[in-house]
């Protein structure tokens, strides 16, 4: 099953026609007078930003698409490279808009929130307001952000990239090493990690300079910008208070002990001391193969049983060509789903193998593409998510799918699912939330000291590692130089929390889901087609949801508990 890319373009030179189209379009936006504008003008220089964007989006997608089929297209390479440039121009022009209507008085903006398909992005602009700068250092900030904390994470990306593992004779990408993680062979997974994190300490002088500059301009831009802290910068474009995240971070890092509970008994389990290149190590097999239409069936039955209208929106993925399936020659690794623009086109990439893992994958790239879909009845100033919902449908596709093979599993093999299940769950809740407590410590060190070694930040790494997993597991001496191979950190400072809150969320809400039955569906429907024409605590509402109360994200943390008894019981 390969993607048909004609759905999007016929050709790679309509593309690039749309792309040169939107450059010349973008330089019109800054025709208007802000003193004088009024409703209408302004819903029509909404509506233009929107076209503008349209033509450039949708080519990058396109393009990025045909890189990710084949990395060794260099055709493929050099469009995406124009067209990401292209839309480096709009994007600088459209900051300008920004900027200029931001100059209004509050009391005007306050008027046009009046719009009726603009008025989340006029709350917005009147949000922003006091972080938006004059036109010249908006103009200024975007024409340099290719070459400023971005330059540095390229930089990064191309070090770590770059590097060979060898390991028993065989040479390895960073990727390969990881996975022994998951081997029986615990010697072997000591050995690859110790190898690894060797290979970042050789270049810790340059890492270390990379990850300062990163902080650094970061930290300067939210000062500049007027935020209260570094992280405030993130929440923000989050669409989520300061308040709000610290109380996820706090309620995660109070339940650290079921961490701590779990490999405590994996440890007891498995009949070795454990240390964090052994958190992954299999404790069975979960031996069945399941072939692509197995995968299919199991995934379609599951959104069906759901309801049949979202089944029959995922099913179109599969009937319009649009998942590229297998591994290739030059294809990207991993998975992810593309969508763009409001067009109900969403495209999805797997590597499928058979394993279990597989089919839980593509239930969570085919949850982004019916929230892609479903919110397609936005425009598209309002299509896209903050990251602190991106993930909503997908995990919750994921969960749809466990239960489903859940039952189908018993003894060891559904043992192990769980189990494997479980160390998902940890991997983007309390490893993300031990991850930002780690950024806001290292940025608080570099503001305070004006400079962090590599050691520095590996004592601060180490130190939030141990709290994390307790007395469970032993934190080897390698493992305090992990950060550095993080590579969230350098290109997006305190993205991950997003991760953590979303998986926090959606446990919350399936739980809901298990309650309600079909009196759930249309509620969570109608969450999805919103898209993000509205602030994150406002969508919730419906389903009761209050994300200042701490007994909302305590949810979450007692059905791990559950889990966690399924297995160690």
């Amino acid at each position: 099953m390969k993607w048909d890319l004609s759905l999007i373009y016929r050709s790679k030179k309509d593309a690039l026609k749309d792309s040169e189209e939107a450059v010349e379009l973008s330089k019109r936006l800054l025709d208007f007078d802000v003193e004088s504008i009024d409703k209408p003008a302004l819903e029509k220089l909404f509506k233009e930003i929107e076209k503008v964007l349209w033509k450039s989006l949708l080519p990058l997608q396109y393009a990025s698409l045909l890189f990710s089929k084949n990395m060794q297209d260099v055709e493929a390479q050099k469009l995406y490279g124009i067209l990401q440039r292209n839309y480096s121009l709009v994007d600088e022009n459209i900051s300008v808009v920004k900027a200029r209507l931001s100059s209004l008085p509050v009391e005007k903006l306050e008027e046009f929130k009046s719009l009726e398909n603009y008025s989340h992005v006029v709350e917005r602009i009147i949000d922003e307001k006091e972080h938006t700068l004059s036109e010249e250092a908006e103009k200024v900030l975007s024409a340099l952000s290719i070459s400023r904390r971005d330059a540095a994470a390229d930089t990064y990306e191309k070090l770590a990239s770059s590097y060979v593992f060898e390991i028993d004779g065989k040479k390895l990408t960073g990727e390969e090493v990881r996975a022994l993680r998951y081997q029986r062979n615990g010697n072997l997974r000591k050995r690859a990690m110790r190898i690894f994190f060797e290979r970042y300490r050789d270049d810790s002088l340059v890492i270390e300079n990379l990850y300062n500059i990163v902080v650094k301009d970061w930290d300067t831009e939210a000062r500049l910008r007027n935020y209260d802290s570094p992280i405030s910068m993130r929440n923000s474009e989050n669409e989520v208070d300061d308040e709000i995240v610290q109380k996820l971070i706090d309620i995660t890092t109070k339940n650290y002990h079921i961490v701590e509970e779990y490999y405590g008994w994996k440890s007891r389990f498995l009949g070795e001391e454990l240390t964090p290149a052994d958190v992954y190590a299999p404790i069975g097999d979960v031996d069945r193969k399941y072939s692509f239409e197995d995968a299919k069936r199991i995934v379609l039955e599951a959104y069906y049983e759901f309801s049949s209208f979202t089944g029959k929106i995922v099913e179109s993925f599969f009937k319009e060509n649009r998942i590229d399936a297998f591994p290739a020659l030059g294809k990207t690794g991993g998975a992810f789903c593309s969508y763009n623009v409001p067009n109900g086109k969403p495209f999805v990439l797997l590597n499928f193998t058979g394993k279990i893992r597989d089919v839980m994958t593509m239930a969570h790239e085919l949850g982004h593409g019916l929230h892609g879909t479903l919110s397609s009845k936005q425009t598209l100033l309002n299509y896209h998510t903050p990251l602190t919902m991106a993930e909503v449908a997908s995990v919750f596709g994921e969960f749809l799918v466990f239960d489903k093979l859940k039952k189908e599993l018993s003894g060891d093999e559904r043992r192990a699912f769980v189990a494997s299940k479980i160390e998902d769950i940890f991997s983007t809740m309390f490893r993300q939330n031990m991850f930002v407590r780690f950024e806001i410590r290292a940025h608080d060190l570099v503001s305070k000291d004006g400079f962090a070694s590599f050691d520095d930040l590996s004592r601060i790494y180490s130190e939030e590692l141990s709290k994390m997993f307790g007395k469970s597991v032993r934190i080897t001496k390698e493992y305090h130089d992990e950060w550095s191979s993080i590579p969230h950190f350098f290109f997006a400072p305190f993205y991950v929390y997003a991760y953590n809150f979303a998986n926090a969320l959606v446990i919350a809400l399936y739980q809901r889901y298990l309650e309600e039955g079909e009196k759930f569906v249309p509620k969570y429907v109608k969450l999805l087609e919103s898209g993000g024409k509205d602030y994150p605590e406002r969508l919730l509402r419906d389903f009761g949801v209050d994300m200042k109360d701490d007994s909302f994200w305590e949810e979450s943390f007692e059905f791990l508990e559950k889990l966690l008894k399924e297995v160690i019981s």
